[in-house]
């Protein structure tokens, strides 16, 4: 089925632009933020001397005005921020929009109409909640519509699909949430609903099927599927974390592979990787559960190294910086855990209510409030020691980026792009 389009193309790729994106994609000065939480999927970034201190007043390069509403984080490739947005009665017109990095000028703006818009928060999600995702090449966005567009890199649509109309309309009372993410020739999905629920792959030049697997057991979620890599990353695990279990797939064959019983019935956070451990964590007063990857069968019993039910939030991911495990909750009650084994290094209450999930690099951790407050506090250190607290004076519910040098903020109306000054 072709969906309704329309392009709203503000300024044309002129030959010289294009030729000093080729030369950015050649030239990288660091890092790029390619999707939901970046390369990684954990938050975290190995950018250094990144902004400390910022203001409306004080070190904002740019920012810009966003249509409609969403809390999607934006992406960074090179030259380019892409970022989606969902405005109209019922928040079905979906828009991808591609702005400058250096000056946040509109590269491009696509306009679609979604096929099936369902329930949503009134402010803390929209039809534009999913992250989208780059390979550098093409844009994969997927919508609280059930719509999944391909489009490349100047804004031409390649591919489109409406789940909803082809497996059923989503039916969570927050909209469909959960980010994709890009493995090798595919796009995959965790589509986990009060209806049908399934994981999907789909090949990233087609949009065609390279499989469907049906979760008819798993009928509430909101987290992102995750990426564990095995044998020092020449095979994978894809973890999915849906109502009361976590689920580990092949994500070349979506044979499924392990499972580990535990979790809340409504899951939110994306786990994250590292130590050797998968973190995951489900609320609200759930568990953190430190699985050790590579099982079959249920491994519940053999396969969790620790699990705890300290600091557990609802809606924010956690965030994993070498020993130390990070959760913030809902109401603002920051904990830090010894990686390791789960014990309680310090627990702290900010103030505040908190959407957001945390980011880290160069040494920090910034926790972003409802309000708008960035606090920032050393990672380098077993104590709680907190160096900066930053307003807007702008609501902010989406996840901070970190990108080149500089911090990206979407708030309720805008995109800031934060360096230091």
């Amino acid at each position: 089925m072709s969906l309704l389009r329309t392009s709203r193309r503000l300024s044309s790729l002129c030959p010289a632009i294009a030729l000093l994106f080729l030369v950015a994609a050649g030239n990288v000065r660091s890092e790029n933020w390619p999707g939901w939480r970046g390369e990684a999927r954990n938050g975290v970034s190995s950018e250094v001397a990144l902004p400390l201190n910022w203001s409306p007043e004080q070190g904002i390069r740019w920012k810009a005005a966003l249509p409609g509403s969403g809390i999607s984080s934006a992406i960074i490739w090179n030259d380019r921020v892409i970022v989606t947005a969902s405005d109209g009665p019922r928040r079905s017109n979906l828009h991808v929009i591609c702005l400058s990095r250096e000056t946040g000028e509109t590269l491009w703006h696509e306009q679609f109409w979604g096929t099936a818009p369902t329930r949503y928060h009134g402010t803390k999600s929209s039809m534009a909640t999913p992250v989208p995702v780059t390979d550098g090449e093409s844009v994969f966005a997927f919508f609280g519509t059930g719509d999944l567009f391909c489009l490349d890199m100047t804004g031409e649509l390649i591919w489109q699909r409406s789940l909803a109309i082809e497996y059923g309309a989503f039916e969570n009372r927050f909209a469909a949430s959960s980010s994709p993410l890009v493995f090798d020739d595919s796009v995959l999905l965790q589509c986990d609903h009060y209806g049908d629920s399934y994981l999907l792959s789909v090949d990233k030049r087609t949009g065609e099927n390279h499989w469907k697997i049906d979760r008819p057991e798993c009928w509430l979620s909101w987290a992102s599927p995750q990426l564990v890599p095995l044998d020092g990353g020449s095979d994978y695990e894809l973890i999915a974390s849906g109502s009361h279990k976590l689920d580990a797939f092949d994500p070349k064959t979506g044979e499924k592979l392990w499972t580990v019983q535990g979790m809340t019935r409504e899951c939110i956070p994306t786990p994250v990787y590292g130590n050797g451990l998968v973190y995951a964590v489900s609320g609200p007063k759930g568990p953190t559960l430190a699985i050790r990857p590579g099982g079959r069968g249920d491994v519940t019993e053999t396969h969790v190294k620790w699990s705890t039910t300290r600091g557990a939030p609802f809606v924010p991911s956690a965030i994993l910086v070498g020993d130390r495990y990070y959760l913030v909750d809902d109401k603002g009650i920051a904990t830090c855990l010894d990686a390791h084994s789960g014990n309680v290094k310090w627990r702290k209450r900010f103030t505040g209510q908190f959407t957001a999930s945390p980011v880290a690099a160069d040494g920090k951790v910034y926790f972003t409030d409802e309000a708008g407050t960035t606090i920032v506090i050393s990672s380098n250190t077993d104590r709680y020691e907190e160096l900066a607290r930053n307003s807007l004076d702008e609501p902010v519910f989406a996840s901070l980026s970190i990108s080149q040098g500089c911090l990206f903020v979407r708030s309720s109306g805008h995109l800031y792009c934060i360096e230091v000054r």
